[in-house]
């Protein structure tokens, strides 16, 4: 068989990245959400059900047709000898859904690197690069430590459902993989619509919050309310970030100024339809086109930051000038540095859950450590850099800052077109935790319909309040930052997994469990200090 060319094997591997689904289809399973073409086993292993073509021989009627068992649909088809006529049927092809560790890291950078990044200049000039870099590195060392944490109780959980399969086989115990049912115990299960979206009645997704009621029980509801507060946080500095950019814009453009209000309320009706959509992976060359506006909107402000005219000084020297500590609002950093993860850590359960293969899966907490550092080392470079050249007019949407020209015009449209289309992602596992639009079966399809009228009515409804409190937060874009960051990035990322660890971990060492207790500990510190000192400091972060 022929080499395929080096440039054709290159251009496959890039075109399989961008056209992947890994992280739209972990924001949906970070929240025990599936597909309408995916099932769960009692494993807990998510399966992809796709229909392709297949020939049966002429005659053969499957036995669905006849009223029969359903699961035939399952079956291989018939094989056909050579010049026998056939016809032909649709098989559903049942597949273990699963990718690589290059779509996982992907999907790692894609889940991380996000419209947060331009907060950070202002966030190191507010800090102080002496407070700002250790702050950061040591939220990232603690956030690593946490995420291994939950990924450890990923494995014992995962152990767990398996050893108990091995125990109903050792048994003889059959059972379809979907539920299927013989005699009398089908005729029990009730007739009707089921969301296609809810977990299989077989098994359950072993996501954060999953993990969080089986180590918390009744209590995991704080663990799921966070989760859906910080991503509705992130919505929030959404609608404050575009509006503010396009003023920019619309000034530079046509030298008239729009009110930034306007701007809001057309982004949220906007907005609202994206909101309706269940399966998210529909929506992935909108963000394939918002990561690559990122990207370029990342590479335009460091070109722009590296070589523009600085006069008689240089930007080194400018870098050396800046202030190690910021004693005023040093404080207001420790919360934008949990801030930055973006509520990643939803994400390690269903990315780890997404390698294929056991070897891979086993190197993929090293390689997300490997990722997040290389990651937090370029937010440093940028965040000193940026602000180095941008000096004292800096804001938290750094974009908004850029000196007046074409490309930092062509940046803030960029900017504003990736946080558009990347809001219906951030928001969707928080309205899928509030809004629960479970439908069971037994319900007529008008119940159904009404049940997901109702689910849209409410998610546009929450929409427009985010667009509300956005209102009155558009000159303290940076304080929000910070208090999602402290008061519910904090606990999220750095409290609950330890704990959890410790209560599901029964054979751990000691010196394990009291290092859990110790990043606890660190994590409530964090959590109270960084959250009153910003309350109580609120004025001070206001750039209107």
């Amino acid at each position: 068989r022929a080499r395929r060319p080096t440039t054709y094997r290159v251009r496959e591997a890039v075109g399989s990245l961008l056209s992947d689904t890994t992280l739209e289809s972990a924001r949906m399973h970070s929240v025990g959400t599936l597909a309408s073409d995916e099932r769960v086993d009692e494993g807990g292993t998510i399966h992809l059900m796709t229909l392709s073509r297949r020939r049966r021989a002429e005659g053969v009627r499957p036995e669905y047709e006849g009223g029969g068992d359903l699961m035939s649909i399952f079956s291989k088809p018939m094989e056909i000898a050579e010049g026998e006529e056939g016809e032909e049927e649709y098989e559903v092809v049942d597949t273990v859904e699963g990718g690589s560790l290059g779509a996982a890291t992907f999907g790692i950078i894609k889940g991380t690197i996000g419209p947060a990044i331009l907060f950070l200049p202002r966030g190191f000039k507010m800090a102080g690069w002496g407070v700002a870099i250790p702050a950061l590195l040591f939220s990232t060392a603690t956030y690593l430590y946490s995420a291994r944490r939950l990924l450890d109780c990923w494995r014992i959980e995962k152990r767990k459902i398996e050893r108990l399969d091995e125990i109903k086989a050792l048994l003889g115990d059959k059972e379809s993989n979907y539920g299927a049912m013989d005699g009398e115990a089908a005729s029990d299960v009730p007739k009707g619509p089921v969301d296609p979206h809810m977990p299989s009645a077989d098994g359950t997704m072993l996501t954060y919050p999953e993990l969080a009621k089986r180590a918390f029980g009744k209590y995991s509801f704080f663990v799921s309310a966070g989760i859906a507060i910080l991503q509705f946080g992130v919505c929030l500095t959404y609608f404050i970030f575009v509006p503010e950019n396009l003023v920019a814009v619309t000034k530079s453009l046509t030298g008239k100024s729009v009110p930034q209000e306007a701007f809001l309320v057309a982004m949220i009706f906007a907005e609202i339809p994206f909101t309706w959509i269940r399966d998210i992976r529909r929506l992935t060359p909108t963000n394939i086109l918002a990561t690559l506006l990122i990207f370029f909107g990342l590479a335009s402000c460091l070109s722009i930051a590296l070589f523009r005219d600085y006069g008689d000084s240089s930007l080194v020297k400018e870098i050396s000038q800046l202030p190690p500590v910021n004693h005023e609002t040093w404080f207001m950093f420790i919360g934008t540095a949990f801030y930055m993860f973006e509520g990643a850590m939803t994400l390690v359960v269903p990315l780890q859950e997404a390698v294929y293969t056991p070897e891979d899966k086993a190197k993929f907490p090293a390689l997300n450590t490997r990722v997040m550092w290389c990651i937090v080392i370029f937010y440093c470079f940028f965040a000193t850099t940026c602000w180095a050249a941008f000096g004292e007019g800096l804001k938290t949407a750094m974009t908004a800052s850029l000196p007046p020209g074409a490309l930092a015009t062509a940046v803030q449209i960029a900017y504003s077109i990736a946080v558009f289309f990347t809001f219906p992602l951030q928001v969707f596992p928080a309205l899928e935790v509030t809004l629960k639009t479970g439908v069971k079966a037994g319900t007529t399809d008008h119940d159904y319909d009404s049940a997901i009228f109702r689910r849209n009515l409410k998610a546009s409804f929450l929409v427009c309040c985010l667009g509300f409190i956005a209102y009155f937060a558009q000159d303290y874009l940076g304080n929000v930052a910070s208090i999602l960051g402290s008061a519910i990035g904090v606990p999220v990322a750095l409290i609950c997994p330890n704990l959890m660890h410790n209560i599901l971990a029964k054979d751990i060492s000691l010196c394990t469990r009291m290092m859990n207790y110790g990043v606890v500990c660190i994590g409530i510190i964090a959590f109270v200090v960084a959250s009153t000192t910003t309350i109580l400091n609120w004025s001070s972060g206001a750039e209107g």
